[in-house]
């Protein structure tokens, strides 16, 4: 994980050819198709991203999950995102951009409504091998609309939309949705609990000791795994979240002194925090503030 490029989130690249075919029609597809990790990035409108074989980790704005076959995410694609893998996986990803700028009758706009998915983070779920073999199915078709192009393809491909945001829809709502951690029993959830715990406990005692004793494992056990499924160390991990959540306050709390701040998400002191912010993002915390109130 390049945690320099992870930390400088007003340098991420905006995805313009996703853009440029959106623009052209409001539908993108990209079926089965084989890849090794992408940078970080955003783009307009909605992402369905399906993993079909292999595995990865997916960092969507502050969550990061763990991917193998028949999970999905659905996420606004203007949060940024990137996909990390140390092989090639299998994926496919839909992209979705309808808004009312467009033209869309209200009417119509209304039928297409994603206030199901969230603004600043994702939903992540698994579908069983039934669900998966329908998605599949309901991707084939929309693939071959948007291939041949035959009278009325512009229809067709925006009725298997529907159908696909409201088959994924109906599948947050069933047992096989995962909210914060991977179903009992896969072989990642140790680094999935343990990352939403970082995440939700930036204040708190986060050494490798502590948390390791939390989740009844060794040290050595839990800094490997993490090694091994996250491409950086546990320190590494925690100490990149709270550089992460101190430039969100640094940004959106402007009356927090950078001292309250560094002492909120877990630093010892304003310096500590000053230091270990510097060298991620190449300006110290105050720099960066007073860079954002000129913007």
């Amino acid at each position: 994980m390049d945690l320099k490029g992870f930390m400088n989130e007003d340098q991420l690249q905006w995805s313009k050819d996703i853009e440029n075919t959106l623009h052209s029609f409001p539908i993108m597809l990209r079926s089965n198709e084989w890849i090794k990790g992408t940078s970080f990035h955003r783009q307009p409108g909605l992402e369905i991203h399906v993993t079909q074989e292999g595995e990865g980790t997916m960092v969507v704005g502050k969550q990061v999950l763990l991917q193998s076959p028949r999970s999905v995410l659905v996420f606004r694609g203007t949060v940024p995102h990137q996909m990390i893998s140390r092989s090639s996986y299998k994926r496919s990803v839909i992209c979705i951009h309808f808004c009312e700028e467009d033209g869309m009758l209200p009417a119509l706009h209304q039928l297409i409504d994603f206030s199901w998915v969230p603004v600043d983070s994702c939903l992540s779920f698994t579908l069983n091998p039934r669900q998966q073999r329908q998605l599949e199915e309901m991707c084939e078709d929309l693939r071959r609309e948007l291939g041949t192009r035959k009278i009325g393809w512009e229809r067709m491909a925006l009725a298997q939309v529907l159908q696909v945001t409201a088959f994924l829809q109906r599948s947050t709502a069933g047992p096989e949705i995962v909210t914060g951690e991977l179903e009992k029993g896969r072989k990642h959830d140790l680094v999935q609990s343990c990352s939403d715990y970082v995440c939700a406990h930036l204040s708190k005692e986060l050494t490798l000791k502590s948390v390791a004793k939390l989740f009844s494992v060794s040290e050595e056990y839990l800094t490997r795994s993490f090694t091994k499924e996250m491409g950086i160390s546990f320190y590494q991990y925690v100490l990149l979240q709270r550089v992460a959540e101190g430039k969100r306050l640094l940004r959106e709390a402007m009356d927090v002194s950078i001292t309250e701040i560094a002492y909120m998400i877990g630093f010892p002191s304003s310096s500590n925090f000053s230091r270990h912010f510097k060298a991620l993002t190449e300006e110290t915390p105050s720099a960066y503030r007073q860079r954002i109130e000129r913007e």
